[in-house]
């Protein structure tokens, strides 16, 4: 009976620890190949969603490369190639000595602006999804501005709006200087949520007015409406900031009904 209750207690021990490392070692070379890509390429994206989704507070450590080799059943060369993207997308920070590894960041503006941009960058959007976008962002962020507006900041709008009545005849310059208007807008807005969004957009906002209908007229409204929103976030006015930015882009739109109606693709 001893004998039997002994056997009874090592049977688990021999048998589950090493079915949880080979599952796992088989999920990554699984779906490395099922992706035609390699193992490195897989351990990186796990570890990176592993991160996102919280599971290392920022300023923690990853497990070192000898536990991370143990638990997916892969090569310190594979560890090290994994952590050389983590890095390269700030996800972590490798510090040397006894006490280093590789250490959670915390995440900047620049790695939100690349994760937006990566997502826009894949997906057609038509001018209609651009313009209801900016409509739910640029109006509130035109109202911080008025309230938290630097001299600094406002001079960049002002030199901004100067940019744009300066370039009024040249199609293309004149799409430059609107462009890094609206980016000025965000700035004075010193919302890094704002700035992370219209950076984030800035190439959709620069091909929606690279075409014919953003003809001279049109664009002397613009300026027109730059100025007026100039002048509120000056004066320190949100509630007119906002207005005013919500009038000109939902004009704006107007301009561009028709082609949101064909349902054209926006190419950023």
């Amino acid at each position: 009976m001893q004998q039997a209750k002994a056997k009874s207690k090592l049977t688990p021990k021999s048998t589950s620890k090493p079915k949880v490392k080979l599952r796992r070692s088989n999920s990554v070379s699984r779906e490395a190949h099922m992706e035609s890509s390699t193992v490195a390429n897989i351990l990186s994206r796990k570890l990176h969603e592993s991160i996102s989704r919280g599971d290392f507070a920022v300023g923690s450590s990853l497990p070192s490369e000898r536990d991370l080799m143990a638990q997916y059943r892969v090569s310190r060369a594979t560890v090290r190639e994994a952590l050389r993207a983590l890095r390269a997308h700030d996800m972590i920070e490798v510090k040397r000595g006894r006490s280093g590894g590789s250490f959670i960041s915390s995440p900047g503006s620049h790695t939100v602006i690349r994760s937006l941009n990566q997502f826009i960058g894949g997906q057609n959007f038509r001018f209609i999804d651009l313009v209801a976008a900016r409509e739910a962002i640029e109006p509130a962020a035109a109202a911080q501005a008025a309230l938290s507006r630097t001299e600094e900041k406002l001079d960049a709008l002002r030199i901004c709006s100067e940019e744009c009545e300066r370039n009024l005849d040249d199609i293309d310059r004149f799409v430059e200087a609107n462009l890094k208007w609206h980016l000025a807008l965000a700035e004075a807005s010193d919302n890094p949520l704002f700035i992370a969004f219209l950076t984030s957009l800035a190439s959709a906002m620069h091909a929606a007015t690279a075409f014919e209908e953003f003809d001279i007229r049109t664009r002397m409204v613009v300026v027109g409406v730059h100025w007026q929103i100039y002048n509120a976030i000056r004066d320190k006015d949100p509630e007119a900031a906002r207005r005013r930015t919500l009038r000109h882009l939902t004009a704006y739109g107007e301009v561009l009904k028709s082609l949101s109606e064909e349902a054209k693709p926006l190419e950023p």
